[in-house]
Parts: C-alpha cells; structure tokens; sequence
C-alpha cells in the first residue's frame, strides 16, 4: 500500500524552551503493508526531505519498495514530516522555539497516537538521523534496531558553527536559499572529494570553475522547491542535537537502549565526518556489545547516502534480509590447542567473539605433538616392538582428566595398532586411519569444553563434509560434492559454533583419507571457500610472517601485510606457516588470511589479502632438508630434449623438484630436491643416461648433501648483486642461485653449516649509523603514499648500501600531520588518522628545529596551488624542496625566479624531475645541456602518455576513434573525466616547464593549446559526454583520411623559435608525421621528446619511454630524493 499523507493533531505540545503550542499538526504517510501487521521500519528524512519516502518524487526508492532491501512485502514503513518542513504546506516561523529533542519528543507522541507498539528499525540520515538519536534516548526501547546515518548523537562545534553561518546567510542575504545552499553543499565535502571530483577544471570559455558551476547550480535547485522559514527550521534543529542535554551521562544514555545500534558514516563527509562517527562507535563499544560501524566510500561527501545505493544496500542487508554477518574461519595449531595455556587461550578467543556475536566456525589440528606421536607409534609397532607405552602416554594426555568420552578413538587405535603389530606392516590407508584419530580426538574435547562453558558447540566430522579421491596420504578433495555437503551442513547448523577436524576426509567408499602436509589448513581453506567466508584467522604460536626466521634472524620484523602472490612465493619456498595449496582457495573467492598469534591476543598479525601494502622484498624464506642433484657433461652442451627427459623421470618417480639452475659452456645442469629422494633422483637419472655415459655426453651425476635453499621473496634480480657481494664479502660463496620467470624472487644454494650466517648476512643487508636525511612528505595520494612506501622499505637497504639513513619524521594531508622524530613507522596509514592534528607549516618547522634535525627535505606530492606558498618558509627554514606538484614551475615567472632567489640565498636545493616525463631523465638533461652553455633550439615531443597511446592506435588501427578512446577510458589509461587529458592543458603546462628551464620568461595564458575535444561537448557532466564519444568519429576520420600517404597522427607540444630571448612560441597540437620517422614509430603509451641543439643540427637527442602512472612517478621522486641525499 502507498497512502497519502495523513496527519495527526497534537494539543498543548510545550516545547523545551517553555513556550507552548496550543495544536502542532504532524503529517505522516505509510507504505508497503498496514500499519500493525507487519515489522515496522521508521524513516526520518534529512534537511530538504519529507514524508514521501518512496513513490513518485520519493527520495529512497532505490532503498525501499518491492523486493528492495527494506522490502514493502515485508515491511510497513512510517515517515513522519518534520514539522514546518512545508510538504504538508504548513510553515513554522518561530523555528528558534524548538529543538531536535522537540522534534524526537513529537514523533514520539505521534508514534503513541498511530498505536505502534514495537518498532523494527528506526533509521535516519542527516538531521533525521539526529532526530532519530533524540528519540532513542527518550524512548530507549523503541526500536529492536536503530540505523543512524550521516549524522551523530551531538551537534560539534563545527557543525554548530556552520548553522549558525547559515542562519545569517538565511536571515541577511537577498537571495537567502540559494547562497545558504552553495555554503553548505560546501560544507558537505572534504577538501579532498572536492579535489577528486572537480580537479580545479574550468568551463568551456574558461569563465568559471566546475565547482563555481555545480555550487550554482544547487543554490538555484533548492531556491525553486524549499522555503525559507523551513530551511531556517531544519537548520535550528541540526545545531541542536545532543542527548545528554541536561540529562545523564553519554554512557548511562547509551546504556539504557536495548538495541542493535548499526552507525553508517561516509568518509568523505566534513558535516558529520567519519572520524567522529568511529569516535561514537569505539566509545558506546567500550560498554555496549551490540554496536557495529560501517562506512560509505564515496567523493559525494553528505549527501552520499542519497545516491550510494549500492553500498547502502550491503550494508542494510545484515538487518533488513536477515542475513547474519559474513562466517569467519578460525584455526588452531597443534601448538595452540596443548594442555594448559594454549587451550585456555583456544577457549578464551572463541568465547570472546561468540560474545560479539561474531560468525564463525572452528577447524581444529590434532593437539600438541599428537600426529607425529601417533606416527611414532605406529612405526614402532609395524616393527613388532612396544608400542603400548607410547601409546598410553597418549591417551593420557589427550584424555588429561577432561570430562569427554573419547573411548570410541582410544578403542580404535588398539584395534589399528593390535592389527600392525600383528602383520608387522601397514599401508597409507591404514596409516590414514590412524593419524586421523588425532584430529578427532582434538575436536571432540574443545566441542565439549565449550559445552561445559554454555556455548552451543556442536562436533563435526570432516570425512561427512570432504569428499576427496583415494590417495591415502595426499587425497586431492572432490570439489562439487565437498561444497554441496559443506554448504548443506552449514544450513541445518548455522546457528551453531561448529568445531570441525581438520585434515580429514573420506572417499567416496567412506575410507578415512588424510589431505596431506599443512592439511588442517587445507581443510581450513577448503571450507572457508565454500561458504564465502569473510577471512580466514590462522591461529599459531607466533605473531604473523616475518623478513625472516626470528629463530634464525633476531633482527627479524614482523610483516603486517602480504599480496597473495607473494604469500604463495612464500609458501612455496619453504615458510612453514604456510602452504601454497592453502591459499590457492582463498586467491579464488579473495579471502583474506590473517596470520595471528594465540599467545598474544593483542597482535594485528599479518594481513594476507589480493594486494600488498607496496612493492619491494618482502621476506627470506628456508628450504631445509634438501639436496643439490647434478648432471654434468659437455656433450649436453646444445643438445636438444635435455630438459624434457630428466622432468619425465622425476614426475614419473614422484620426486618434487624445488629449483632447477642451468649452466652454459660445460653443460650443467643442478637439480633441489628433498634430501630423502636424492638418491632416488641420481639412480633414476643414471638409468635414463645410461646411454649418454658411454658416449661421454655425461660425465657424472652426483649428490651435494646438507645445502639448504635460501629464497629472497621480492629481490628483483636488477639489485640481487648487494646481497650477493655482502655474502661473497662475509665469505659466503653460494653453491648456485637462481631467479623466478618474473624476476622478482632470488634463491640461493649454500652450505647448510653456513645457513645461519647467509641469512643474517642478507637480511642485514636488504632490511639493516650513517648519515641521516630527514623527510618531510606532504601529500600522501596514490605518488605519495607510494614514494613513503617505497622508503620505508628502502630505508634499510639505502643506509647498508650508502651509509644514508633515510627517516620519514612528517607526513601530512592537508587537514593532518603525523610526526615522529624517530621516523614513521608502516602503519602510518592508520596513524595518521589516529594520531595526526591539525598544523601549520610553522609547527614542522619548528618541530625540526626543536628536534635538532638536520639534511632536511620536503617534498609535495600535493596537486595545490595553495601548497606551493610553503615553499619559501620551507626553503628559509633550512629544508632543501623535491616536488611532484606542477604548480611551482607554471605559476607567475615573477613567482618562479622569487622562489628561485629565496633558494639561492638559502643555499638550497629544488628538484623537479618528475613534473615532466614522470621518471624519464628529461629536466635533468635539459638543465645541463642549457648549464654547459648549449644553445637549445627546439624542444618537441608526445607530453602525455594517454594522448599518446589514443593516437598510436588510432593510427595504426582501422577502427573509429571512439572505439580507442573508450578502450582507454575502460583500461583507466584516462583521468575519470577524458576532457582533461583531451583538452591539452597539461600538455601545456609541461611545455611551460621546459621553457622556463631555458630561462625564457612565457607566462601559461601564451601557449597555444589545441583543444581536441569538440565544442559542443566540452561542457556537460562525464556521463553525457561519454554517451557521445562516436561524435568524434566523423571529426578525426576526416582529420586521418586527408593525411598524406604513410602519415600517423600525434599530439605533441613544441617549444620553438629564438629561444635565446625572453620568450619562446609554446604550441601544443595534433599534427601529421611520417611514419618512418622516431616520432611516427611511437608505440604504445610511451612519452617521447626530442631536443634540438645547435651543435647536433637537425639530429635531435631522443628521450623515451614511460612517462605516467603513479609508481613511475613516485620512483621518479624517489631518484631526486636520493640525488639529494647523496649531495646533501
């Protein structure tokens, strides 16, 4: 049902402030199904909204109606209307009479009026959601679920004074909606979504910026729909929220309200922003389980719970389709689960999250050092010897006076063990059998302690859940008829904490099988990929992975966060906390794994999740226990199928081979495999060359025992020869290396008396008092954030290798700063938030000073204008300047030789490398040139790298340009709005760069930009102009076709003229070139320059290659950051 709106008439209504209201009218409709015979939803509209929730002209119909998430077949939704809002065409012009609480009091009464007795969920955004705070804490059982969003329990003091802003502009201004509208759609947003969203673009005629444009444009919206006394209403209200006013303390508030409280904020949101909306939620958490935080990320700040639909409904679906929050897999070592402590603690962290009501389920190894036991166990007795002390102890201590019957396992040991002694051997079914008991036993004992302790924990079997193939030992699962069991399981006992063996399964013949090494983890993984868990919580005895063995490295560090990828490197070189075919069901549904500590509940562990934190070594991983085969000969040199012939015989002898290195002028070939099969290996290979020996081809096949393999996860074989000389300097000679097809990790042979040496030798190196440079990085987007990732993990590897100890002690956005003068630590993401203030550039500074910092640098990979004034204080400040930002170099020339003159008095130095060709050696070249008194003639070039990949392909393609360019909106090659990259203007900026690097004094309004973009789609928003592309086509098909034969086009910018006066003439444009020229060759989306001097004549010197993209740009800055620091 949709109902018009209807009203109640309330008499006598005081108000907070005293003043009573003789009849107060509270209009109100219903929708979806009669009042009071279904669940009720309350919805509380925002500062421009109403009671027309859905329908037409209804402000949430993506959220609410027929099968929507707040489903109107299964719900009744109630709006009020806020009094004097004016849908009901009643206006209020007392407004400074009345409150929020006012209002929650009102609709409260109208709730009472209307007989509703019990409310599903009452929800609000923005002022409604304010209101919405004031009605639970005077009705603290009203609802069964609470939803506030965008919106807070108190007006701030910003939010304060932005209303009371508005109030002036409402009450002084002649145009009072409009202009309050365009300061508040201001305060709306951070600094940072306005940034993303506008990146300071102009209109067409350049007569106003987009953002002067769309401001406009909501004034005159709402000037035309709302009213005055209204707005003046709605704004008295927001100021006004706060539900400790004069009554009890925030705790003893919240305290009081049954609940499920579900806070949404938006991260971009300056008018209630997310930080303040996560301070609310970790305080009520403090005392109030049953509180959980989400948030909407978005560039439309506050009013972004109107348009992310998407997003909303997710995160609505937990309390509106019944959906229990995501399955969480946890884990527990052998280790973790021993007697005593270890499962205590067991206890203590499933207990602990069942008390949060967190999702989850148990996958459980055998306990302590019960598989190796049992194995012991049974090799005794397949030798007839006396195994039944042995196996007493066990049962013992498994059994260890806990009140669990484990009789059925105990009784079919005797059995198993009776039968082995007996035949005096036993097959890997039989083995199988008996090593299962271990996970059996474990999980049945923490089922039932749980019990004791009142959790509904119920013991699960895993052989009625994994169905796998018959390779005792190694059974591979049968995927389909795994998931459907698992997934019915879970079904019929999702209310349960279930605790499930692992490392078990079952044939299709219901034989016990075993999944093989790391297999309780498997087992883990398996079942965490079938139910689409939301992470995998791998509970050991140690704090996550570190760079190293702690054991081995006490230098060691604990990695916070890994990519899959690298985890699978990882794994597959021996770190024995993980296994590849662990994470390889985790990579298909992109679950985290999260690596985490029994003993140290406190520690975040590492992060394993589709992306790492940055690129770079990551970690040394250890092979022990292996052995170098070699096959010698010179006769192998050149001879085809070599390589074939020694994989056949391994695979068909079953024998893994780790690392296989080759050599070239005497053909040798060194295979790693466990030092178990070496033997095996070198007789398999002896019969397969038998041949090859008496022909001389091969001269020898042999062993090396007791090597270890050292792989260095990360090491780019480019940089591999550091380690390597500090290996050779220590007197560590690697036996043989070899690096992975892409490049990015190292292994290295050694002796494994040596092991312990190498590995610290090397770690001390690629993570290990020298000179210190202190940095200072503003700007921490997708190059800044990079470039600190980048020296934090370089720092190491910097001071070792150049006795320069690079030391982040500032980071700063343009609201924060983070400062430590010890440096900041990987985490700075998260501490920036948390612990990061508001400054000015006078505190860092100062704070350099205070802290006697010396070798100080400051680099901005901000895009400001207004960033760019901190560099003279910066520069008198002692700080030498690196800078990304374009904006120094294009502003004024007055402004680029003052800043250049406050340099020079100051002794300091300013490097700019990237603002042109991103890494690309360009300014560098040019300065030296022009230094060393060559005359530079010419400069021209492809500036842009998407401009370039448009053309290249346009030209060499039969295809329409609008097919390309909606390729290269699609691969992201484009800014999200192409009319930026189109429109030349960066290119233009470049150009001016280097002009100005030959002194020559252009300003940016002199030069000539070629606008590729038609004029009747240059204004207009992204989504028009991208419905339009294929009316470029007639335009540049046209521009291709008149082309003189073997001609391609390019854009390029062109630095002409004689460049030895005061200016030069700066034109960018698309122009016709052969193609047999360097610029006609041009692929794919490389820059290119091409620089024209008076002593090479018409030879230019040519520069090309990568010249965009954020981690290039990044390294770019990187290589000034240590051109300074070896200088400085």
């Amino acid at each position: 049902m949709e109902n018009k709106p209807s009203s109640i008439t309330l008499q006598n209504f005081t108000t907070e402030s005293g003043v009573i209201i003789s009849s107060i009218n509270l209009s109100y409709q219903v929708f979806g199904q009669a009042l009071n015979t279904a669940p009720i939803v309350m919805v509380n509209h925002a500062l421009t909204g109403n009671s027309q929730v859905i329908g037409e002209n209804g402000w949430w119909n993506s959220l609410i109606g027929e099968k929507k998430t707040i489903d109107t077949n299964k719900y009744t939704i109630v709006a009020f209307d806020v009094p004097g809002n004016g849908f009901d065409t009643i206006y209020i012009e007392n407004y400074l009479d009345f409150t929020a609480r006012d209002v929650a009091r009102l609709f409260v009464e109208g709730i009472r009026v209307l007989e509703i007795k019990e409310i599903f969920a009452l929800i609000g955004g923005s002022v409604g959601g304010g209101i919405a705070w004031e009605m639970m804490a005077l009705e603290p059982k009203l609802a069964h679920n609470f939803i506030p969003i965008a919106t807070d329990w108190k007006s701030t003091d910003w939010l304060i004074a932005n209303c009371y802003l508005q109030e002036k502009i409402l009450c002084n201004s002649s145009k009072p909606i409009e202009d309050a509208r365009i300061h508040a759609m201001l305060c709306y947003r951070t600094p940072e979504s306005f940034k993303e969203k506008f990146k300071r673009t102009s209109t067409e005629k350049f007569e106003s910026f987009q953002v002067e444009s769309w401001l406009n444009y909501h004034g005159e919206k709402l000037q035309k729909r709302f009213q005055l006394s209204a707005y003046k209403m709605m704004n008295q209200l927001l100021k006004t929220i706060d539900i400790t006013r004069g009554k009890a303390s925030f705790e003893e508030m919240i305290s009081a309200i049954d609940a499920n409280i579900y806070i949404i904020g938006i991260n971009s949101d300056l008018f209630f922003t997310a930080n303040e909306n996560r301070e609310t939620y970790h305080e009520i958490k403090k005392f109030k389980h049953n509180v959980f935080y989400s948030e909407i990320d978005s560039q439309h700040g506050h009013d972004a719970f109107l348009m992310e639909y998407d997003q909303l409904n997710n995160l609505l679906d937990v309390v509106f389709k019944n959906k229990k929050n995501k399955m969480k897999i946890l884990k527990f070592g052998g280790k973790s689960l021993a007697n005593g402590e270890g499962l205590n603690k067991v206890l203590d962290i499933i207990i602990d999250k069942k008390s949060k009501d967190e999702n989850i389920a148990i996958i459980v190894s055998a306990r302590g050092n019960a598989t190796d036991e049992l194995e012991d166990i049974l090799t005794i007795a397949a030798k007839n010897g006396n195994y039944k002390p042995l196996l007493e102890s066990f049962k013992s201590y498994q059994q260890d006076g806990y009140n669990v019957d484990l009789s059925e396992e105990f009784a079919l040991l005797d059995k198993l063990f009776e039968g082995v002694s007996l035949i005096g051997d036993y097959s890997e079914k039989i083995k199988d059998q008996v090593l299962a008991q271990g996970e059996l036993v474990s999980a049945r004992l923490v089922a039932a302690m749980l019990q004791e302790k009142g959790i509904d924990a119920r013991f699960a079997d895993s052989r009625t859940l994994l169905k796998t193939d018959s390779k005792f030992g190694d059974a591979q699962p049968l995927e389909q008829i795994s998931k459907k069991n698992v997934v019915n399981y879970f079904k019929e006992n999702a209310d349960k904490v279930n605790i499930i063996t692992g490392f078990i399964g079952s044939n299709n013949n219901n034989e016990t099988t075993t999944l093989g090494r790391n297999g309780s983890n498997y087992t883990a993984s398996l079942i965490a990929n079938y139910v689409d868990a939301e992470e995998l919580q791998n509970y050991s005895h140690v704090d996550g992975i570190y760079t190293a063995n702690p054991e081995y490295v006490p230098d060691a560090k604990k990695i916070d966060r890994l990519s899959f990828n690298e985890a699978n490197e990882i794994a597959n070189f021996g770190a024995t906390i993980l296994h590849a075919k662990t994470i390889i069901p985790l990579i298909e549904k992109n679950i985290p794994l999260r690596i985490l500590n029994t003993f140290n509940h406190e520690n975040q562990g590492t992060l394993i999740t589709s992306k790492s934190n940055a690129v770079g070594i990551k970690t040394l991983s250890v092979l022990e226990n292996v052995a170098l085969v070699n096959l010698e000969g010179r006769g192998l040199l050149g001879k085809t199928g070599v390589d074939a012939r020694i994989f056949r015989v391994m695979g068909d002898n079953n024998i893994s081979v780790s690392i296989i290195s080759q050599g070239s002028s005497e053909r040798g070939i060194g295979l790693v495999v466990n030092a178990n099969q070496a033997t095996k290996a070198m007789i398999e290979l002896e019969k397969e060359f038998e041949n090859d020996f008496y022909s001389k081809d091969v001269n020898r096949i042999s062993i090396t025992d007791d090597v270890s393999v050292i792989s260095i996860i990360g090491q780019d074989l480019s940089t591999f020869h550091k380690p390597y000389t500090a290996l050779i300097k220590n007197k560590v000679v690697p036996i043989l290396f070899n690096n992975t097809v892409t490049g990015k990790n190292v292994s290295l042979v050694v002796k494994k008396s040596e092991l312990h040496k190498a590995l610290n030798v090397i770690h001390g190196e690629i993570f290990g008092v020298s000179k210190k440079i202190n940095i200072a990085v503003f700007g921490h987007g997708l190059v800044g954030g990079t470039l600190i990732n980048q020296i934090l993990e370089s720092a190491a590897a910097i001071e070792k290798r150049k006795d320069i100890k690079l030391n982040v002690f500032a980071i700063a956005n343009s609201k924060n700063l983070l400062l430590n003068k010890n440096g900041v630590s990987p985490n700075w993401k998260n501490e920036i938030q948390t612990n990061g203030f508001a400054y000015k550039m006078s505190d860092v500074i100062a704070f350099a000073k205070d802290n006697h910092l010396e070798n100080l640098i400051a680099i901005d990979n901000t895009a400001s204008a207004a960033f760019v004034e901190n560099y003279i204080p910066l520069a008198e400040g002692s700080f030498d300047l690196i800078s990304s930002n374009k904006v120094a170099n294009t502003l004024s020339y007055k402004f680029y030789k003052d800043l250049r003159k406050v340099l020079a008095d100051n002794q300091k130095n300013y490097l700019y490398e990237t603002n042109v060709g991103a890494g690309l050696p360009l300014i560098d070249t040019i300065k030296l040139l022009h230094l060393s008194g060559e005359n530079i003639t010419k400069i021209k070039g492809v500036f842009s790298g998407t401009l370039s990949y448009l053309f290249n392909n346009f030209s060499s393609k039969d295809v329409p340009f609008s097919e390309i360019l909606k390729e290269a909106i699609d691969n992201g090659y484009t800014e999200p709005d192409p009319r930026e990259d189109l429109c030349g203007n960066d290119v233009g900026r470049k150009l001016l760069i280097l002009a100005r690097e030959l002194d020559l004094q252009n300003e940016f309004e002199e030069v000539d930009i070629q606008n590729l973009i038609p004029e009747h789609l240059r204004e207009g928003s992204v989504a028009e102009f991208l419905q339009k592309l294929k009316e470029f086509d007639p335009i540049y098909d046209k521009i291709k076709a008149n082309q003189e034969p073997n001609h391609v086009l390019r854009y390029i910018g062109e630095l002409s003229g004689d460049l030895q006066n005061d200016k030069g003439n700066l034109e960018v444009k698309l122009v016709s070139v052969p193609m047999d020229t360097a610029l006609g060759g041009l692929k794919g989306s490389d820059s290119f320059f091409e620089i024209y001097t008076e002593s090479y004549g018409d030879r230019p010197i040519v520069i090309q290659g990568a010249g965009a993209g954020s981690a290039v740009t990044a390294r770019g800055v990187f290589g000034d950051l240590l051109r300074l620091s070896d200088k400085g």
